[in-house]
Protein backbone atom coordinates (compact mmCIF):
# COMPACT_ATOMS: atom_id res chain seq x y z
CA UNK A 1 0.00 0.00 0.00
CA UNK A 2 1.22 3.50 -0.83
CA UNK A 3 3.01 5.09 2.12
CA UNK A 4 0.82 8.21 1.85
CA UNK A 5 -2.30 6.09 2.32
CA UNK A 6 -0.70 4.33 5.30
CA UNK A 7 0.10 7.75 6.74
CA UNK A 8 -3.50 8.88 6.24
CA UNK A 9 -4.89 5.78 7.99
CA UNK A 10 -2.48 6.36 10.88
CA UNK A 11 -3.77 9.93 11.12
CA UNK A 12 -7.36 8.70 11.25
CA UNK A 13 -6.46 6.31 14.06
CA UNK A 14 -4.32 8.60 16.19
CA UNK A 15 -5.95 11.99 15.63
CA UNK A 16 -9.50 11.19 14.61
CA UNK A 17 -9.77 8.15 16.86
CA UNK A 18 -11.61 5.95 14.37
CA UNK A 19 -12.39 2.37 15.35
CA UNK A 20 -10.43 -0.59 14.09
CA UNK A 21 -13.40 -1.76 12.03
CA UNK A 22 -13.86 1.65 10.38
CA UNK A 23 -10.14 1.88 9.63
CA UNK A 24 -10.27 -1.55 8.02
CA UNK A 25 -13.15 -0.47 5.79
CA UNK A 26 -11.36 2.74 4.81
CA UNK A 27 -8.18 0.81 4.17
CA UNK A 28 -10.03 -1.66 1.94
CA UNK A 29 -11.60 1.19 -0.08
CA UNK A 30 -8.25 2.94 -0.56
CA UNK A 31 -6.44 -0.29 -1.40
CA UNK A 32 -9.07 -1.15 -4.00
CA UNK A 33 -8.79 2.36 -5.44
CA UNK A 34 -5.00 2.08 -5.59
CA UNK A 35 -5.29 -1.24 -7.46
CA UNK A 36 -7.82 0.30 -9.84
CA UNK A 37 -5.40 3.10 -10.73
CA UNK A 38 -2.99 0.39 -11.93
CA UNK A 39 0.25 2.20 -11.16
CA UNK A 40 -0.97 5.75 -11.63
CA UNK A 41 0.14 8.01 -8.78
CA UNK A 42 -2.79 8.37 -6.42
CA UNK A 43 -2.05 12.07 -5.93
CA UNK A 44 -2.15 12.78 -9.68
CA UNK A 45 -5.53 11.09 -10.21
CA UNK A 46 -8.35 13.22 -11.60
CA UNK A 47 -12.09 13.40 -11.04
CA UNK A 48 -12.50 11.22 -14.14
CA UNK A 49 -10.47 8.46 -12.44
CA UNK A 50 -12.65 8.62 -9.34
CA UNK A 51 -15.84 8.44 -11.42
CA UNK A 52 -14.43 5.47 -13.33
CA UNK A 53 -13.61 3.77 -10.03
CA UNK A 54 -17.18 4.37 -8.84
CA UNK A 55 -18.49 2.91 -12.11
CA UNK A 56 -16.33 -0.19 -11.63
CA UNK A 57 -17.89 -0.75 -8.20
CA UNK A 58 -21.37 -0.45 -9.71
CA UNK A 59 -20.44 -3.00 -12.39
CA UNK A 60 -19.38 -5.36 -9.60
CA UNK A 61 -22.87 -5.09 -8.17
CA UNK A 62 -22.03 -2.85 -5.22
CA UNK A 63 -24.95 -1.01 -3.63
CA UNK A 64 -25.20 2.76 -3.97
CA UNK A 65 -24.48 3.08 -0.24
CA UNK A 66 -21.22 1.13 -0.63
CA UNK A 67 -20.16 3.20 -3.65
CA UNK A 68 -20.92 6.43 -1.81
CA UNK A 69 -18.96 5.26 1.23
CA UNK A 70 -15.94 4.59 -1.00
CA UNK A 71 -16.32 8.04 -2.56
CA UNK A 72 -16.46 9.58 0.92
CA UNK A 73 -13.24 7.75 1.81
CA UNK A 74 -11.49 9.15 -1.25
CA UNK A 75 -12.71 12.66 -0.52
CA UNK A 76 -11.35 12.39 3.00
CA UNK A 77 -7.98 11.24 1.71
CA UNK A 78 -7.69 14.08 -0.79
CA UNK A 79 -8.77 16.69 1.77
CA UNK A 80 -6.05 15.36 4.05
CA UNK A 81 -3.46 15.58 1.28
CA UNK A 82 -4.58 19.15 0.49
CA UNK A 83 -4.10 20.14 4.12
CA UNK A 84 -0.96 18.22 5.03
CA UNK A 85 0.59 16.97 1.81
CA UNK A 86 0.72 20.05 -0.34
CA UNK A 87 -1.71 18.70 -2.94
CA UNK A 88 -2.67 21.54 -5.28
CA UNK A 89 -6.15 20.36 -6.31
CA UNK A 90 -8.82 18.12 -4.80
CA UNK A 91 -10.30 15.84 -7.49
CA UNK A 92 -12.78 14.38 -5.03
CA UNK A 93 -14.61 17.70 -4.68
CA UNK A 94 -15.78 17.43 -8.29
CA UNK A 95 -17.49 14.04 -7.86
CA UNK A 96 -21.10 13.75 -6.71
CA UNK A 97 -22.50 10.80 -4.79
CA UNK A 98 -24.87 8.34 -6.40
CA UNK A 99 -28.48 9.04 -5.52
CA UNK A 100 -29.38 6.60 -2.79
CA UNK A 101 -31.71 3.89 -3.98
CA UNK A 102 -31.51 5.08 -7.57
CA UNK A 103 -29.74 2.65 -9.92
CA UNK A 104 -27.59 3.80 -12.76
CA UNK A 105 -29.59 4.08 -15.99
CA UNK A 106 -29.84 1.05 -18.25
CA UNK A 107 -28.06 1.69 -21.53
CA UNK A 108 -26.37 0.02 -24.48
CA UNK A 109 -22.73 0.25 -25.43
CA UNK A 110 -22.22 1.72 -28.90
CA UNK A 111 -21.23 -1.72 -30.20
CA UNK A 112 -24.41 -3.23 -28.77
CA UNK A 113 -26.51 -0.48 -30.30
CA UNK A 114 -24.92 -1.19 -33.65
CA UNK A 115 -25.71 -4.90 -33.39
CA UNK A 116 -29.30 -4.18 -32.42
CA UNK A 117 -29.93 -1.84 -35.35
CA UNK A 118 -27.98 -3.95 -37.85
CA UNK A 119 -30.07 -6.99 -36.90
CA UNK A 120 -33.10 -5.35 -38.59
CA UNK A 121 -32.85 -6.55 -42.16
CA UNK A 122 -35.10 -5.97 -45.13
CA UNK A 123 -36.42 -3.00 -47.07
CA UNK A 124 -40.13 -3.17 -46.26
CA UNK A 125 -42.17 -0.70 -44.27
CA UNK A 126 -41.71 -2.18 -40.80
CA UNK A 127 -37.98 -2.75 -41.32
CA UNK A 128 -37.21 0.75 -42.57
CA UNK A 129 -39.48 2.31 -39.94
CA UNK A 130 -37.91 0.38 -37.07
CA UNK A 131 -34.36 1.18 -38.19
CA UNK A 132 -35.30 4.86 -38.50
CA UNK A 133 -37.02 4.82 -35.12
CA UNK A 134 -33.97 3.35 -33.39
CA UNK A 135 -31.54 5.67 -35.15
CA UNK A 136 -33.60 8.74 -34.27
CA UNK A 137 -34.06 7.67 -30.65
CA UNK A 138 -30.30 7.16 -30.33
CA UNK A 139 -29.32 10.28 -32.27
CA UNK A 140 -31.62 12.71 -30.46
CA UNK A 141 -32.05 11.32 -26.95
CA UNK A 142 -35.77 12.02 -27.24
CA UNK A 143 -38.39 10.53 -24.97
CA UNK A 144 -40.72 8.10 -26.72
CA UNK A 145 -43.63 10.48 -26.10
CA UNK A 146 -41.72 13.28 -27.83
CA UNK A 147 -41.16 11.19 -30.95
CA UNK A 148 -44.74 9.96 -30.91
CA UNK A 149 -45.87 13.59 -31.18
CA UNK A 150 -43.22 14.71 -33.67
CA UNK A 151 -44.58 15.87 -37.02
CA UNK A 152 -42.78 16.06 -40.34
CA UNK A 153 -43.35 19.81 -40.37
CA UNK A 154 -41.09 20.21 -37.32
CA UNK A 155 -38.09 18.55 -38.99
CA UNK A 156 -35.46 20.50 -40.88
CA UNK A 157 -33.91 17.84 -43.08
CA UNK A 158 -31.46 20.29 -44.64
CA UNK A 159 -29.91 21.26 -41.32
CA UNK A 160 -30.41 17.87 -39.68
CA UNK A 161 -32.47 18.98 -36.70
CA UNK A 162 -35.97 18.79 -35.27
CA UNK A 163 -38.00 20.75 -32.77
CA UNK A 164 -39.71 18.59 -30.18
CA UNK A 165 -42.11 19.38 -27.37
CA UNK A 166 -40.93 17.98 -24.05
CA UNK A 167 -42.42 17.96 -20.58
CA UNK A 168 -44.41 21.03 -19.76
CA UNK A 169 -44.74 21.75 -23.50
CA UNK A 170 -41.20 23.12 -23.51
CA UNK A 171 -39.71 23.17 -27.00
CA UNK A 172 -36.11 22.21 -27.65
CA UNK A 173 -33.94 21.48 -30.66
CA UNK A 174 -32.51 17.99 -31.18
CA UNK A 175 -30.03 16.88 -33.79
CA UNK A 176 -30.24 14.16 -36.41
CA UNK A 177 -26.92 12.49 -37.15
CA UNK A 178 -25.97 11.17 -40.56
CA UNK A 179 -27.12 7.63 -39.80
CA UNK A 180 -30.46 8.89 -38.55
CA UNK A 181 -30.89 11.06 -41.64
CA UNK A 182 -30.07 8.15 -43.94
CA UNK A 183 -32.47 5.81 -42.13
CA UNK A 184 -35.21 8.44 -42.27
CA UNK A 185 -34.72 8.93 -46.02
CA UNK A 186 -35.30 5.19 -46.58
CA UNK A 187 -38.27 5.10 -44.21
CA UNK A 188 -40.08 8.09 -45.69
CA UNK A 189 -40.28 6.31 -49.06
CA UNK A 190 -41.98 3.25 -47.55
CA UNK A 191 -44.11 5.50 -45.34
CA UNK A 192 -45.57 7.25 -48.40
CA UNK A 193 -46.12 3.90 -50.12
CA UNK A 194 -48.00 2.46 -47.13
CA UNK A 195 -50.28 5.50 -46.79
CA UNK A 196 -51.07 5.30 -50.50
CA UNK A 197 -51.73 1.56 -50.29
CA UNK A 198 -54.02 2.01 -47.31
CA UNK A 199 -55.78 4.96 -48.94
CA UNK A 200 -55.03 7.12 -45.91
CA UNK A 201 -54.48 10.85 -45.92
CA UNK A 202 -51.22 12.03 -44.41
CA UNK A 203 -51.84 13.22 -40.83
CA UNK A 204 -48.28 14.54 -40.62
CA UNK A 205 -46.87 12.45 -37.77
CA UNK A 206 -43.36 11.21 -38.50
CA UNK A 207 -43.74 7.67 -37.21
CA UNK A 208 -46.80 5.66 -38.17
CA UNK A 209 -48.07 2.15 -37.53
CA UNK A 210 -48.84 -0.57 -40.04
CA UNK A 211 -52.37 0.79 -40.51
CA UNK A 212 -51.17 4.30 -41.31
CA UNK A 213 -52.13 5.85 -37.97
CA UNK A 214 -49.73 7.63 -35.60
CA UNK A 215 -47.33 5.26 -33.82
CA UNK A 216 -48.03 5.31 -30.08
CA UNK A 217 -45.57 5.04 -27.20
CA UNK A 218 -46.91 1.56 -26.50
CA UNK A 219 -46.29 0.69 -30.13
CA UNK A 220 -42.67 1.83 -29.80
CA UNK A 221 -42.25 -0.28 -26.67
CA UNK A 222 -43.53 -3.35 -28.52
CA UNK A 223 -41.15 -2.69 -31.44
CA UNK A 224 -38.15 -2.36 -29.12
CA UNK A 225 -39.05 -5.57 -27.31
CA UNK A 226 -39.62 -7.46 -30.56
CA UNK A 227 -36.38 -6.32 -32.16
CA UNK A 228 -34.36 -6.93 -29.01
CA UNK A 229 -35.61 -10.52 -28.78
CA UNK A 230 -34.70 -11.10 -32.43
CA UNK A 231 -31.17 -9.70 -31.96
CA UNK A 232 -28.10 -10.90 -30.07
CA UNK A 233 -28.56 -8.19 -27.44
CA UNK A 234 -29.76 -9.79 -24.22
CA UNK A 235 -30.27 -6.75 -22.00
CA UNK A 236 -33.82 -5.85 -21.09
CA UNK A 237 -34.66 -2.69 -23.05
CA UNK A 238 -37.27 0.00 -23.48
CA UNK A 239 -37.34 3.11 -25.70
CA UNK A 240 -35.94 5.05 -22.73
CA UNK A 241 -32.74 2.97 -22.87
CA UNK A 242 -31.90 4.76 -26.15
CA UNK A 243 -32.14 8.08 -24.29
CA UNK A 244 -29.84 6.77 -21.56
CA UNK A 245 -27.40 5.49 -24.17
CA UNK A 246 -27.41 8.88 -25.91
CA UNK A 247 -26.63 10.73 -22.68
CA UNK A 248 -24.01 8.23 -21.55
CA UNK A 249 -22.14 8.56 -24.84
CA UNK A 250 -22.16 12.36 -24.60
CA UNK A 251 -20.79 12.38 -21.05
CA UNK A 252 -18.17 9.76 -21.87
CA UNK A 253 -17.13 11.86 -24.86
CA UNK A 254 -16.45 14.84 -22.63
CA UNK A 255 -19.62 16.88 -23.18
CA UNK A 256 -20.32 19.48 -20.50
CA UNK A 257 -23.02 18.25 -18.14
CA UNK A 258 -25.11 21.40 -18.68
CA UNK A 259 -25.00 20.86 -22.43
CA UNK A 260 -26.27 17.31 -21.87
CA UNK A 261 -28.98 18.73 -19.59
CA UNK A 262 -30.12 21.04 -22.38
CA UNK A 263 -30.13 18.27 -24.99
CA UNK A 264 -32.18 16.00 -22.74
CA UNK A 265 -34.61 18.75 -21.75
CA UNK A 266 -34.05 18.22 -18.02
CA UNK A 267 -35.32 21.06 -15.85
CA UNK A 268 -32.86 20.21 -13.06
CA UNK A 269 -29.13 19.52 -13.37
CA UNK A 270 -29.41 16.92 -10.59
CA UNK A 271 -31.43 14.70 -12.92
CA UNK A 272 -28.62 14.77 -15.47
CA UNK A 273 -25.77 14.24 -13.01
CA UNK A 274 -26.43 10.53 -12.77
CA UNK A 275 -24.65 10.19 -16.12
CA UNK A 276 -21.39 11.55 -14.67
CA UNK A 277 -21.05 8.26 -12.82
CA UNK A 278 -21.10 6.20 -15.98
CA UNK A 279 -17.64 6.32 -17.49
CA UNK A 280 -18.08 4.63 -20.84
CA UNK A 281 -14.42 4.05 -21.49
CA UNK A 282 -13.98 2.14 -18.26
CA UNK A 283 -17.27 0.28 -18.56
CA UNK A 284 -16.21 -0.88 -22.01
CA UNK A 285 -12.93 -2.22 -20.64
CA UNK A 286 -14.84 -4.04 -17.90
CA UNK A 287 -17.21 -5.44 -20.52
CA UNK A 288 -14.38 -6.62 -22.74
CA UNK A 289 -12.64 -8.35 -19.85
CA UNK A 290 -15.69 -9.86 -18.19
CA UNK A 291 -18.09 -10.74 -21.01
CA UNK A 292 -17.43 -14.03 -22.84
CA UNK A 293 -17.89 -12.28 -26.19
CA UNK A 294 -15.86 -9.24 -25.22
CA UNK A 295 -12.66 -8.43 -27.10
CA UNK A 296 -10.53 -9.83 -24.27
CA UNK A 297 -12.93 -12.44 -22.96
CA UNK A 298 -11.66 -15.96 -22.45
Amino acid sequence: MDSRIVEYLAYLESVRGLSERTLRVYGDDLSRYEDFLAGKDVDTAEARDIRSFAASLVMEGKASSSVNRALSTLRGYYRYRMRFGGLAADPGSEVENLTAGRPLPRFLFDEEMGRLIDSIGGAGFSETRDRALFEVLYSTGCRASELAGLSLARIDFTRGLARVLGKGSKERVVFLGKKAQGALADYLVTRSMLLARKGKSDHGRLFINAEGGPLSVRGMEMIVDKRRLASSVKKSLSPHAFRHSFATQLVAGGADIRVVQEMLGHSSISTTQVYTHVDMEHLRSVYELAHPHGAKGK
